[in-house]
């Protein structure tokens, strides 16, 4: 849209009886000069603002078509085509080149958007969608809406409100019906039979004679860690024995006793080989206490499943791992 479409002067030609005042009047056309020079450098947010303060200062009806041509540069189509609309509605000695742009461009924008006819069934409701009112029912004519999903509500006071989510698909048009539901109330819940005792969750309590504590009441996590620590113990103790022997082997026999066996009794040797046995059997049962003292850590005396008691009685089962 160029400058010269811009209705700088459109108040000129407006007649609405009683004439306001003159300064409304001059005001108005100060702010569209001021707004037609936004909307020449891009600044369609800032042009929009002057054409808006504009119409409420003097109301002319072909001021909506600048109002609507710059929603339509500000990518806002819903918005556009009402003005256009009103433009066209309310301004019928516009030029004709204004009218004819304003034809083609809502033309353009109800190919892009959707059509809704709202239906209620209660008049006087406030018809919203997407919590925007759009007044009370019944509405007079379909109404434009962007492609998508949107919600559409009926509110009255004192009654449930009416809610419809709808998908509105461009050039399409959708009907949608809203039944406002009875006064509204305070849902109450029914209450419980006399034979239906209220439910109770509990959990087992620990076993009688257990103390409470991560470090009581777990006899075999400790047996296991002692285990380990003698299993260490023992690996450790035979461990050097095996190195103290096979020192003094190593003096008494040479350095290539372990190759050519000169000078060292095989009792000697079959010996050394022993005890390095025993020592790597004791490091292995060692980490396999070690292990096990872990698994008993987190399991031993912690409940493990829990049922409901109703009326003294157990559903379920209440289970307790012990050893």
């Amino acid at each position: 849209m160029s400058a010269a479409h811009i209705l700088l002067f459109a108040l000129l030609a407006q007649a609405a009886p009683p004439a306001p005042a003159a300064q409304d009047k001059a005001k108005a056309q100060a702010l569209l000069s001021e707004g037609t020079t936004l909307y020449d450098k891009g600044d369609y947010l800032g042009a929009l603002e002057k054409f808006n303060t504009a119409y409420a200062a003097f109301p002319s009806a072909k001021i909506w078509f600048n109002i609507g041509q710059t929603n339509r540069d500000l990518g806002r189509p819903v918005d556009a085509l009402d003005a256009l609309q009103k433009f066209l509605d309310g301004a019928p000695d516009a030029s004709p080149e204004d009218r004819a742009d304003a034809q083609s461009s809502v033309a353009e924008l109800q190919k892009r958007l959707g059509q809704l006819t709202i239906v209620c069934d209660m008049a006087g409701a406030i018809i919203r969608i997407d919590g925007k009112a759009l007044g009370p029912a019944p509405l007079a004519k379909p109404v434009w809406s962007a492609p998508g999903m949107h919600q559409v509500t009926a509110t009255q006071k004192g009654v449930a409100p009416a809610v419809e989510d709808v998908e509105v698909s461009a050039g399409a048009s959708t009907t949608v019906v809203l039944r406002i539901g009875q006064p509204a109330v305070s849902v109450v819940p029914p209450p419980v039979a006399a034979t239906a005792p209220p439910v109770e969750i509990v959990t087992a309590p620990p076993p009688a004679g257990t103390s409470q504590g991560w470090w009581l009441g777990r006899k075999w996590t400790w047996v296991a860690a002692g285990a380990t620590v003698v299993l260490a113990g023992a690996a450790a103790g035979v461990g050097i024995t095996v190195n103290s022997r096979y020192d003094e082997l190593n003096n008494s026999c040479g350095s290539m006793a372990r190759i050519l066996r000169v000078g060292c009794d095989e009792d000697d040797i079959s010996s050394l080989r022993t005890r390095r046995n025993v020592a790597n059997a004791l490091w292995g049962l060692a980490g396999a206490a070690a292990v096990t003292t872990g698994v008993l850590f987190f399991v031993e005396g912690r409940p493990v499943a829990a049922g409901p008691v109703v009326a003294g009685q157990t559903i379920g089962f209440l289970a307790r791992v012990g050893f």
